[in-house]
């Protein structure tokens, strides 16, 4: 029997060439297999954290909007009494809070905050949300993240009247 020639310990049949190319192949299949398992977490990360900024903006918009109107629960009594622009702290509440009911597609808030400031001339709305995690649910277990927004507005009159007193 005839024995191949071997350069530099490599075997010139066709089988031994066929064999060195099924291991580069095999070799192209797991690393592609480990780049996939590792990219995964990547993906959930990319696709989890645009999820929470949309939510985010989401209940900024929210906080703004019942934040202003609750500032437009104007105390009549003590502006016609003293032209002062101050907020009626329970009407101010109110009118944040039925804001906030009416707002469409807003997702189950986990808290929702709304108070006035002590002088009277602010409303502050705060939101905060559980935003479920997809992808990195599978890394992090069932655990949430945590999205909150807050948003003042000031009561104002119209233009030349004079803000508080």
């Amino acid at each position: 029997m005839r024995r191949p020639k071997t350069v530099l310990g490599c075997c010139q049949w066709p089988r031994c060439a066929a064999a060195k190319r099924d291991e580069r192949g095999d070799a192209i299949v797991v690393w592609c297999l480990l780049l996939a398992v590792m990219l995964l977490p990547l993906g959930g990360l990319s696709t989890d954290l645009w999820h929470g900024i949309a939510v985010q903006r989401q209940l900024e918009a929210a906080a703004e909007d019942a934040a202003a109107a609750g500032a437009s629960g104007i105390d009549t009594a003590v502006y016609r009494s003293t032209g002062c622009i101050l907020l009626d702290p329970a009407r101010a509440v109110a009118l944040a809070q039925q804001n906030l009911f009416a707002q469409a597609g807003l997702g189950p808030l986990s808290s929702t905050s709304v108070t006035v400031s002590p002088d009277g001339t602010a409303v502050t709305v705060s939101l905060s949300e559980d935003v479920h995690l997809t992808l990195l649910g599978w890394v992090e277990g069932n655990r949430g993240m945590v999205v909150a927004a807050t948003a003042t507005s000031q009561a104002r009159g119209s233009l030349g009247q004079k803000e508080g007193c």
